[in-house]
């Protein structure tokens, strides 16, 4: 119908050959055969989840995948913030995590870095670690096509705090918000240009007095986000917001 607005899914680029892409997630073809019910010359858009968007139709269907033409790639996709920011995250219980996942998405977060420490539940066995991973991808992937982006979310595997603090990324400044700091605000921080942000929220309890110090040791600045000591999931929240406004694309 003209003027209605299209709808969007995800395709892998190994999927995309030449002029036609394949769809084959089963829940994304149960979703567009049985709740959308579209048919074979309906158009939708697809994007990679590195960028890239395509107008295309459907071609057939069978059991196990859906056959797009491409009609054309898009222009550059707009959606994404001009401002890199990095979310080191305490891990949270799961449906908090996993609704902080679906905000930083929407928010423009480029990755979040979920990582133990002395105030999480015990590291998981590997088995779970995989299986929470591609969980929280997939909300990744999930907020990602509803809010209009054209790359996805990149959520790295668990790991220690220690290894989170070692992880590096390139014109990237580095800080973690404290509720004892009382003097360095985010502004205070922030008073350089920078591309990047690499900011790390603790759990539930916040980070002990050791982690404080590792953190500092490890070049973190520490930055406090007022007088009231906020949740874990909503500091993941006001700080993703508070970099977009002061550095990326909300202001």
């Amino acid at each position: 119908m003209k003027g209605m607005k299209l709808r969007r899914f995800k395709i892998e680029r190994e999927c995309i050959r030449g002029q036609e892409a394949i769809i084959k997630d089963p829940g994304e073809i149960r979703h567009i055969c049985k709740v959308l019910r579209l048919k074979v010359g309906d158009g939708v858009v697809l994007f990679d989840g590195e960028g890239k968007e395509y107008q295309a139709t459907i071609a057939s269907f069978s059991p196990r995948e859906i056959s797009l033409a491409l009609l054309e790639q898009l222009p550059p996709d707009t959606t994404e913030s001009p401002l890199r920011v990095i979310l080191g995250l305490g891990i949270l219980k799961s449906s908090k995590f996993d609704w902080l996942i679906q905000k930083a998405t929407e928010l423009g977060v480029s990755e979040i870095v979920p990582f133990y420490s002395s105030r999480v539940i015990p590291r998981w066995e590997e088995k779970r670690i995989q299986l929470r991973q591609s969980r929280w991808q997939k909300i990744a992937s999930e907020a990602a096509k509803q809010c209009g982006r054209t790359k996805v979310l990149i959520v790295h595997s668990p790991r220690s705090f220690q290894e989170a603090l070692a992880m590096e990324f390139e014109g990237a400044i580095k800080i973690f918000l404290w509720e004892r700091e009382k003097t360095r605000s985010l502004k205070d921080a922030l008073r350089q240009p920078v591309s990047g942000v690499y900011a790390l929220v603790g759990p539930e309890g916040g980070f002990s007095e050791q982690e404080a110090l590792e953190a500092q040791e490890g070049g973190f600045l520490p930055v406090r986000l007022g007088p009231r000591i906020l949740r874990a999931e909503t500091a993941g929240l006001v700080i993703s917001s508070l970099l977009q406004f002061i550095l990326g694309d909300l202001s």
